[in-house]
């Protein structure tokens, strides 16, 4: 008789939607025995029987006939020696962050099962985002994984800078033995920055340059009152024309404040050298050892995003997220933020992250590389939040069986 976890198990993974193929093949790598899986799948779908029912020996000869054939039919169907290769791989596709920004990795859990066979296959995995419009593949990743019964793993695809916002397709493709299975699943890029009338971007409903629509009319920005001073905004207002300064002003020989421009702000020539990764390598090395100089070579940084970018790698050799409240850009402090977690192995420091998707994202590692499901129920993603929970019965149920087998 099978144990009453197993087949309680077996009985919630089938209300979820699981085919009887894929629960035992997660069940034979996670340990258990053909006859344990087969018992605990009868019993779970053995009815109990509430009061008797006298037939008659014709319906009674009838039903024994049935019965035997539809046996017939699915051992004919299920053992049949030319079943096609098709049949015999499954592929699913989990999100994990999948509404991103331009220049962020999507992340999702890529699930290969085996079904049928106990043969190993070499297969050649293509995952692509495709805009669905065109057909256009905007990036791809192509990799080759050996599958013998059911495998899960979190992949990363970056999507390119230049990406416009809207929804894609990331699409996955398994080749092998000259066969195909396809998984999809919905992909939604958003623009980094909202589009506002300040933004110097026709965009929204605007007639022009940040004006009209629901700008303000563009006719309070003629070009009659322009006087060639790229420091002053030039406006009708009451039919007369006005110049405002603009300050701070890029071009203008003086360094206002906190302004970033390299033309009005010159640094000194000890920081003036061009950046590359691995200057920034070089500076994360100097964190480790003096994350005051670091800090000072970071501050010395011309781009905005790179000076972000090194002041987070500070924050992970130091493993101190003190360093990520100083980080302007919102991504890379979210990012600062995750990777001292993992570092230290912190959970709690996921919950500072400010995209909801990344914070999911951060949760998620905790759970597939410590079996952590203590973070289960911060959550937000509700499929995700449920093979969170998933996942955590599994673990329960492998160590009540370890247990009972000491």
């Amino acid at each position: 008789m099978p144990k009453k976890s197993l087949i309680n198990y077996v009985k919630s993974l089938v209300q979820k939607g699981y085919d009887i193929s894929t629960i035992r093949n997660v069940l034979l790598k996670y340990g258990y025995t053909e006859k344990e899986i087969d018992e605990a799948v009868s019993s779970s779908f053995k009815p109990t029987i509430r009061h008797e029912i006298h037939l008659s020996h014709t319906t009674a000869l009838v039903i024994i006939f049935v019965f035997a054939a539809l046996i017939g039919i699915a051992s004919f169907f299920y053992y049949s020696p030319s079943k096609s290769a098709t049949e015999l791989l499954d592929l699913n596709l989990e999100p994990v962050s999948t509404t991103i920004e331009p220049g962020e990795n999507i992340v999702f859990l890529k699930e290969l099962s085996n079904l049928g066979s106990s043969e190993r296959y070499d297969v050649v995995i293509k995952q692509e985002v495709i805009e669905p419009v065109t057909n256009k593949v905007i990036t791809q990743k192509i990799e080759t994984r050996a599958i013998e019964t059911f495998g899960s793993t979190q992949t990363r695809i970056l999507v390119p800078d230049d990406t416009k916002a809207g929804d894609y397709i990331l699409r996955a493709i398994v080749e092998y033995d000259n066969k195909k299975a396809v998984a999809t699943l919905p992909i939604k890029i958003v623009a980094e920055r909202s589009e506002t009338c300040f933004d110097s971007i026709n965009n929204q409903n605007e007639e022009g340059i940040d004006c009209g629509g629901i700008c303000s009319p563009c006719e309070l920005q003629v070009l009659e009152c322009n006087d060639n001073n790229p420091c002053t905004e030039d406006v009708l207002v009451d039919n007369i024309c006005t110049s405002k300064p603009i300050a701070p002003c890029c071009g203008n020989n003086i360094c206002e404040g906190n302004e970033i421009c390299a033309a009005d702000c010159k640094k000194t020539e000890e920081y003036s050298q061009l950046i590359s990764t691995e200057t920034l390598e070089e500076i994360k090395e100097l964190a480790k050892s003096n994350p005051n100089k670091a800090l000072q070579q970071c501050n010395a940084l011309e781009v905005p995003d790179l000076e972000d970018t090194c002041i987070g790698n500070i924050g992970e050799a130091q493993r101190n997220k003190y360093y990520c409240t100083q980080i302007s850009n919102a991504r890379i402090k979210d990012l600062c933020y995750s990777n001292i977690a993992k570092s230290i192995n912190d959970n709690s420091l996921c919950e500072a992250i400010s995209i909801e998707s990344r914070k999911d994202s951060c949760y998620m590692t905790f759970v597939l590389d410590n079996k952590d499901y203590s973070v289960c129920d911060k959550i937000t993603n509700k499929h995700l939040r449920q093979s969170c929970e998933s996942l955590k019965q599994l673990n329960e149920l492998n160590q009540n069986q370890a247990q009972e087998n000491q």
